[in-house]
């Protein structure tokens, strides 16, 4: 199992609405093809969030950002969706984080509930090993899955 790591960069506007940007800008993570799972710690060393996606996590960033800032400017949300709450300056004074990335293997890329269930079994380590649930967590997605556990003790290993 490879653990990518990238540094990713919020750069607030006048408006306050934001953008981000992401370096290095090549990596598995960053193609589209695999499901990922992704860990935000901010310099703190604090958990902001643990997602999943099955595109680009550069995509997926910026489908939050157009999100939060379809919410900062209108004042409701797009389809129901805000956007990431980590991108709001006054709850997240940190403009630099790091996303540490997981890509599945092929086997893996293909069964969603796996990869939910591993990002489960992540968030709960969080909390019992931290203290704190990831600061802007907002949803967990429950499963059992045999192996979710020992992949996510692994990447917690890593990221810790």
């Amino acid at each position: 199992m490879e653990i990518e790591k990238y540094s990713l960069t919020i750069t607030d506007k006048d408006d306050s609405t934001t953008s981000v940007s992401i370096m290095p800008k090549e990596g598995l993570a960053l193609q589209k093809e695999r499901r990922k799972l992704y860990v935000i710690t901010n310099e703190k060393k604090e958990f902001l969030y643990v997602g999943e996606a099955s595109t680009s996590i550069l995509k997926r960033f910026q489908r939050g950002t157009v999100a939060y800032n379809h919410f900062v400017r209108n004042g409701n949300a797009r389809n129901g969706y805000k956007g990431y709450k980590w991108l709001n300056n006054k709850e997240n004074l940190f403009r630099t984080l790091t996303v540490f990335a997981l890509v599945f293997d092929e086997e893996k890329n293909e069964n969603r509930k796996f990869v939910e269930a591993v990002e489960g079994e992540l968030v709960y380590l969080i909390r019992e090993k931290s203290g704190k649930w990831p600061l802007f967590q907002n949803e967990i997605h429950f499963s059992n899955c045999d192996g979710a556990l020992e992949v996510a003790l692994e990447v917690l290993e890593n990221v810790f």
